[in-house]
């Protein structure tokens, strides 16, 4: 099943502003993703869409969030914490927990300021 018009144009959109921000040409960027220049070249097109497994590839390669292309009138995908939420699926466990303990110590030093 391929995305509607209109979803292929928002993918297309956000595949090539992620490609453009990492500074690739769409020659390297079809080298990267491990695809034919000429099927990135319809992505960004519109011409076609990406299957379900090459649509997760393309979005952790270029670290694009898929809510910007599903939901893209109402998310910010270049918010701090749209950032941050791509940033935590690479961290490791011990990573993670570092991130947990100082987000729960900043919020609750935020709730009950020592005055």
């Amino acid at each position: 099943m391929s995305l509607s018009v209109n979803d292929a144009d928002v993918f297309s959109r956000v595949l090539k502003k992620a490609r453009k921000k990492m500074h690739l040409t769409q020659a390297t960027c079809a080298e990267l993703l491990d695809y034919s220049l000429s099927f990135q070249k319809d992505l960004e097109r519109g011409r076609c869409s990406p299957s379900i497994e090459n649509f997760y590839h393309i979005c952790r390669t270029l670290n694009i969030s898929a809510d910007e292309c599903v939901f893209p009138d109402s998310h910010d995908a270049d918010s701090t914490y749209h950032k941050l939420l791509r940033l935590l699926s690479q961290c490791d466990e011990s990573c993670l927990k570092i991130l947990m303990a100082t987000a729960t110590a900043i919020i609750s030093e935020k709730n009950n300021p020592s005055t």
